[in-house]
């Protein structure tokens, strides 16, 4: 019961600090970010080649992978506190969060609110979402047939 404990605990540190960095990331003025962006371009380009990925794609895939990563370690957290995977309920916290960080920005230099990034956000919370289920289908379906082999 204490490593349950332990684990969830564990698994809410790893939200808040998701939430820590989305935020950290969000304070960054606009010349910031757009230079933190261009420098990703520029590593894809040397490594892949000009496949016309543009800055757009690499700050739009940036917010679609923050919060995927926050809806998946949502999904984690309350299945260590309740004991099931809760999909809807990781989707909304992870959905309510974009809002706040679209709010945020309102307040940083240069930057804005804009409702394309929190649909953005949502449907990388949909993402995260999908993704944990299906993770945690594949660990059940493995648990079950090793302990099918192992009761032979």
């Amino acid at each position: 019961m204490q490593q349950e404990k332990s684990k969830a605990v564990i698994s809410w540190c790893f939200v808040v600090i998701c939430m820590g960095i989305i935020f950290w990331l969000s304070s960054r003025t606009a010349d910031e970010s757009a230079r933190q962006s261009s420098s990703v371009l520029q590593w894809l380009i040397e490594h892949l080649g000009n496949i016309g990925i543009s800055e757009f794609i690499v700050r739009k895939t940036a917010h679609l992978l923050e919060f995927t990563g926050l809806c998946f370690l949502f999904n984690v957290a309350l299945y260590y506190t309740r004991g099931k995977v809760s999909p809807i309920l990781s989707t909304i916290l992870t959905s309510l969060y974009a809002v706040t960080d679209e709010v945020h920005q309102l307040f940083v230099v240069g930057r804005s609110c804009e409702i394309r990034d929190w649909a953005i956000d949502t449907c990388g919370a949909i993402l995260g979402a999908v993704g944990t289920m299906l993770i945690f289908l594949i660990i059940s379906k493995i648990s079950a047939k090793s302990i099918d082999t192992e009761s032979i």
